[in-house]
């Protein structure tokens, strides 16, 4: 899976934290969905029912394996 970094203002890693934590997801996790969401809505990427899990499931693989 390819890989960005990209810089929050700690109020809105805070806000992105609390989100992921409400919804038993790790914030990285939670940040690719919300991005993936975005992208369908606009139209620049077909619907994928499956993409949540298959995202929650590789953030889990990358991080277990990075301990």
């Amino acid at each position: 899976m390819p890989k960005i970094i990209i810089y929050l203002r700690e109020q809105d890693y805070d806000a992105l934290a609390e989100l992921a934590q409400q919804k038993y997801r790790v914030p990285k996790a939670q940040a690719a969905l919300i991005i993936r969401r975005e992208l369908e809505k606009r139209g620049l990427i077909s619907l994928s029912e499956d993409y949540e899990t298959q995202v929650v499931e590789e953030t889990h693989d990358t991080e277990n394996s990075a301990s």
